[in-house]
């Protein structure tokens, strides 16, 4: 699954599915929610459980995994 790509898959899916919702939706508030879980959730809480899990397990973990967006960041 997307687990084998970036270490935080389901925060990444929650934005995803947040910026749906803001499209879908067209307001203001639902745009600004999605903003505000892409730096919150994504970049924010997802980057920081990538490096628990690269100090945490060093050499067992995956070199090439990224933290949000496959093979990118």
């Amino acid at each position: 699954g997307l687990f084998e790509y970036v270490s935080g898959a389901n925060f990444l899916a929650e934005s995803i599915e947040w910026t749906g919702y803001a499209i879908c939706a067209g307001t203001l508030p639902a745009i600004a929610f999605s903003v505000f879980t892409w730096a919150n959730t994504a970049f924010g809480r997802g980057i920081h459980h990538h490096k628990f899990y690269l100090e945490k397990f060093r050499d067992e973990y995956p070199k090439n995994r990224k933290a949000i967006i496959p093979f990118i960041l």
